[in-house]
């Protein structure tokens, strides 16, 4: 009954994440981000704000509520220990971005304009989902199936639940099957990765929110 009790605990709190995402993903946005035509700047604050309030306030809550269940303590997530292999997957990360980029356009190519009305979604692309995501994924999901199981069942969990949270975001952008499947080859591993230098990293949450932003951030640049 325990085990029962905790697994619904755990998926009840992720089913809300969800369908707030989808409402927000859906209807929020397009609601929200309807600003003036001369409001050039704004739409990408708001874009930013709404994902931080939502999955910042939700990972502090849930951290705060079940923190005698946690692997690590929610006031240790965040110290200055990093971890040899995270340099090694930073190199790795921009080497692997900058080739891609290259190989596309035979050429280095920086996106002009990234904080236009048209490409609103920088800040909160690349900055505010990977300390928003990391914060609720690894810091709290991996976190707590930590305290229950191995490494690895731990990790493959919270990657897929990473990777379901993803899909709301595919259903507001109508992507194809081919887009489906592109971004889930993307996002599945790179959940793995950011979990596993989680749990290498020293006890720190830092490693795997600078390599998610740094992603993230070439992603929508290059």
């Amino acid at each position: 009954m325990k085990q029962a009790n905790w697994f619904s605990n755990l998926y009840i709190k992720y089913g809300i994440l969800w369908i707030i995402w989808l409402v927000v993903q859906d209807y929020g946005y397009g609601e929200l981000v309807k600003l003036p035509s001369t409001a050039r700047y704004a739409d990408f604050i708001v874009n930013a704000v709404i994902k931080l309030i939502i999955w910042g306030s939700l990972g502090i809550w849930w951290l705060v509520l079940e923190r005698k269940h946690l692997w690590l303590s929610d006031k240790h997530l965040y110290n200055g220990n990093f971890p040899r292999f995270f340099w090694i997957l930073l190199i790795v990360f921009i080497a692997y971005l900058f080739g891609i980029s290259l190989y596309e356009h035979h050429m280095l190519y920086i996106s002009p304009d990234l904080f236009t009305r048209e490409r609103h979604g920088f800040i909160g692309v690349a900055i505010v989902a990977g300390l928003a995501e990391e914060l609720v994924f690894r810091g709290f999901f991996m976190n707590r199936l930590l305290d229950r199981y191995r490494f690895m069942t731990a990790n493959i969990i919270q990657s897929l639940l990473f990777l379901g949270i993803h899909l709301p975001i595919y259903f507001a952008d109508h992507l194809s099957a081919l887009g489906w499947l592109n971004n889930g080859l993307t996002v599945l591993p790179l959940g793995l990765i950011f979990g596993w230098i989680f749990f290498i990293g020293q006890k720190n949450l830092w490693p795997s929110t600078i390599l998610h932003c740094v992603w993230d951030s070439m992603m929508f640049i290059l």
